[in-house]
């Protein structure tokens, strides 16, 4: 195939069309959308006039769109305290954080340990017991990081553990320190950042409100001589300043904190909700894991997903919901008449793609357009059926375009998580345009199988009804005339051998068509090919030859599945088009590839030159059982004719391919 684009480096693309639907495939593999959530989101063009099953040329000038999976926005103050998108957490960026966390304790604790060693005049009314307090803050940060190295995971409860120790030093150690007056004022700001880096902006408030606490207890109970401490130690100017100096950092760190962590967590979201989209699963098996996952994502109690072809205007609707308190989902498909579509597919503004309602009303309180802004003035109206039908508290829509003549609506009730409306609705505008692209492929991958089944179909249909069924009629008629007609007994003899052999003949070739049926093995493909070639020049008399250069072929059972069909159409072909004396099989390796090669002397096609894939495509020309065979285990063909002289047929397959079966 050729035809390629480039995004990322020097990866190479090829784009393909069922229709006027876009599909993209990697040079050398199988279809599929680029990870969105790594490196980039692609969009391609289906504007290209092309029918039936065609390969597409694209170029860089075809993106219409190139964005960065980091698009996702910093969270909004309103929506900072609200529950996390999230439906997993890495394991190991927890052991990560408390390493890091563990290094920048010990360093806090020998610093000031040092410090109080080397400037012994600071007085305070315990010198000595403030040294031991630091230094058993120096073996307890010391014994945690030993641990930590040790460990390859967090304990549960250990996060927790380790925040409220970082809470409690301070406050001990300040008690002996002149209280709010502290030099150690630092082991409160550590405390803080500790509880930002470990959760986000709640923990890191709650930290706050302790540790105001606690220095405001303290300088109350110096101002009432409770303890002794230096002179402006107690509520006054320098503890307001102090207070206002924590306020504003655990503000800022804590949001900051919570922000990328939201970004992280919504990005791993969607990674892990794509890993869902599966070819062998199907396009129902796929829905079904991505819908559920994307319930759970938000905390919803049912999910709808609506998709209608604009040509004939067929509606279908499968449906996640939760079956009570069970912890069960049920997964249910159905298809919708006109009139029940009408109340799903309603209107929506001009570049509108998305909606929110609440607490069952049927005005929206906000909209936001394709690029996720808010839409102002603009309202969608459900209508009285869907909210007697559907009743919620909360209920987020979102218009997806898949392609052309196939539209989408997806419908969300009660989404706990995420925060406002707006922002919820934002982001499930993101993930659905990065997922749908590779559910689109997989239900273009299902109709591109469907169609390659279809020709194989129809290739053993006329087989049978050119070679077995052709002879049985002949047999048939043949036995009527050796039971009504008079013969010699020579005669009578001949013809029952000149019947037998026809009969041994079909038997063998309907072995043989049902032996290419039978599941392959890819282990065997070396022998097998050998014997389908063996055989095929002692059937037919042509010098056929098969090579190989390696001992074995390390690829998947669908793509030796190809090679073998490709192998035995090929040589059908030169048997019944080309008058060949002569035919050469080849498999060769190369460091990357394999090379499929059949060549023969026969008359050749009647075109001359050398032709790719996509100029047989575009001419219609070449065999169209080996092209598709081609197109499906992403190998590039090359087709090589002289008229006369024979032709040389050429497939370069990848290697380290995943099988293409949909």
């Amino acid at each position: 195939m050729s035809g390629y684009w480039g995004v990322g480096g020097q990866t190479k693309w090829h784009a393909y069309h069922v229709g006027k639907n876009a599909l993209l495939m990697r040079a050398g593999q199988f279809p599929r959308w680029v990870n969105p959530t790594t490196t980039l989101v692609v969009r391609c063009r289906t504007d290209l006039p092309l029918s039936g099953l065609k390969a597409a040329p694209y170029t860089v000038s075809a993106l219409v769109g190139i964005e960065s999976a980091g698009g996702l926005e910093v969270a909004s103050w309103l929506d900072i305290l609200s529950p996390r998108l999230a439906l997993r957490e890495r394991a190991d960026d927890a052991l990560r954080t408390e390493r890091v966390l563990a290094v920048a304790r010990l360093t806090l604790a020998v610093s000031s340990l040092a410090a109080l060693y080397f400037n012994p005049a600071e007085s305070f009314p315990a010198p000595a017991l403030v040294f031991g307090l630091l230094l058993a803050y120096s073996a307890h940060a010391l014994a945690l990081l030993v641990l930590l190295w040790g460990w390859s995971e967090v304990p549960r409860r250990f996060a927790g553990t380790a925040q409220a120790a970082d809470i409690l030093w301070p406050c001990l150690i300040s008690v002996f320190t002149n209280g709010p007056g502290t030099p150690f004022f630092l082991f409160f700001i550590f405390a803080l950042l500790a509880a930002a880096f470990r959760w986000g902006m709640r923990e890191t408030l709650l930290t706050l409100v302790v540790a105001i606490a606690t220095l405001a207890g303290e300088a109350f109970a110096v101002d009432h001589g409770w303890f002794a401490a230096q002179a402006g130690a107690g509520l006054g100017i320098g503890f307001m300043m102090r207070m206002v100096y924590l306020i504003i950092f655990a503000v800022l760190i804590g949001y900051l904190a919570e922000s990328e962590k939201r970004r992280r967590s919504e990005a791993l979201s969607i990674s892990h909700i794509n890993t869902k989209v599966r070819v062998e699963a199907g396009l129902k098996g796929t829905l079904q894991a991505v819908m559920q996952d994307l319930m759970r994502l938000f905390g919803s109690r049912e999910l709808l997903l609506l998709a209608r072809e604009g040509k004939i205007q067929r509606a279908n609707l499968w449906r996640v919901e939760r079956v009570g308190n069970t912890g069960k989902v049920d997964f249910t498909w159905r298809q919708l008449d006109d009139q029940e579509a009408q109340s799903y597919f309603f209107e929506l503004p001009t570049q509108g793609a998305g909606a929110a309602w609440l607490h069952a009303s049927t005005v929206s309180v906000t909209t936001i357009d394709r690029d996720g802004k808010p839409l102002r003035g603009s309202q969608c109206q459900l209508a009285p059926d869907f909210v007697s039908q559907h009743p919620f508290e909360r209920l987020l829509a979102s218009s997806i375009l898949v392609a052309p003549d196939l539209s989408c609506r997806l419908f969300m009730f009660g989404p706990g998580r995420g925060g406002r409306p707006e922002t919820q609705l934002r982001f499930l505008r993101d993930l659905t345009n990065r997922v749908t692209p590779a559910i689109y492929n997989v239900y273009l991958l299902r109709r591109l199988r469907s169609r390659a089944a279809a020709a194989e179909r129809g290739r053993v249909a006329r087989d049978l009804h050119d070679g077995v069924v052709q002879s049985l009629h002949a047999l048939a008629f043949r036995l009527y005339v050796l039971r009504t007609g008079r013969m010699s007994k020579k005669d009578r003899t001949q013809e029952l051998l000149d019947m037998q052999e026809v009969a041994q003949k079909e038997a063998a070739s309907l072995r043989g068509m049902i032996q290419h049926l039978q599941p392959f093995e890819p282990k065997h493909l070396l022998n097998s090919l050998a014997g389908m070639i063996e055989k095929y020049g002692y059937d037919t008399g042509i010098a056929a030859k098969f090579v190989c250069d390696a001992s074995d072929v390390n690829l998947p059972p669908a793509i030796c599945r190809e090679i073998a069909g490709v192998v035995q159409e090929a040589l059908a072909n030169v048997l019944k088009h080309s008058g060949a004396e002569n035919v050469l099989v080849r498999l060769s390796s190369e460091t990357d590839a394999w090379i499929l090669t059949i060549e023969d002397d026969g008359r050749g096609f009647e075109f001359s030159g050398q032709f790719s894939q996509l100029e047989l495509e575009r001419v219609r020309r070449g065999p169209l059982i080996i092209k598709q065979r081609a197109r499906a285990m992403g190998g590039e063909l090359t087709l090589v004719s002289t008229p006369g002289r024979g032709a040389r047929l050429e497939i370069k397959i990848p290697q380290g391919l995943e099988p293409n079966v949909a």
